[in-house]
């Protein structure tokens, strides 16, 4: 999976701009290597920067990884969000909301990988990040739920279900932070 990103060196961009292609850059190359094979000056050179220039913008390779992941969580988060959002029956609501996800899966290239598959699982900051996420669509969900259903309890509890995970650091996580 090689993506070609035009090669930029020595032309000066806007910060947001450049920043933009450093990421779009980083993921062809998390995706292709994971993160530990993954080398800075590789996606310097992918992106056509010096890698002084990419240091500029991210400290480290960790930053950059986390940079993009929350890029993609908040796209993830967001899709969840708009489907809920449209309205119509709850059928429609649940159609939307895994059209969701497969359209973050299909749509957003390597991105999905980033969420889903991290190899990073283990770093805190990661971990945090996908906890996160994972819970901000639970309760977008079970906020739908209570409206419908009326019930005072439901969107804690159902956040709560829709919260565990069959991995055992996560289950154990989700339920300690849904049993206080």
């Amino acid at each position: 999976m090689t993506t070609s990103i035009p090669a930029t060196r020595g032309q000066r961009m806007p910060r947001s701009q450049r920043r933009a292609q450093l990421l779009d850059a980083a993921l062809s190359v998390f995706a292709e290597r994971g993160y530990h094979a993954a080398a800075m000056d590789e996606i310097a050179d992918r992106a056509g920067v010096s890698k002084p220039v990419l240091y500029q913008h991210f400290p480290g390779k960790l930053e950059l990884y986390l940079a993009l992941l929350d890029k993609h969580c908040d796209t993830l988060e967001s899709l969840v969000r708009a489907a809920l959002e449209v309205g119509g029956d709850n059928e429609v609501r649940v159609e939307r909301t895994v059209a969701a996800y497969f359209q973050f899966v299909t749509s957003a290239g390597a991105a999905f990988r980033m969420v889903f598959e991290s190899d990073l699982t283990s770093v805190p900051q990661v971990r945090a990040r996908l906890d996160a996420v994972e819970m901000n669509c639970a309760e977008a969900i079970a906020e739908v739920i209570a409206e419908d259903t009326g019930a005072d309890e439901q969107p804690y509890l159902t956040q709560c279900g829709l919260t565990t995970d069959p991995d055992a650091t996560t289950a154990t996580a989700s339920k300690r932070s849904c049993s206080g």
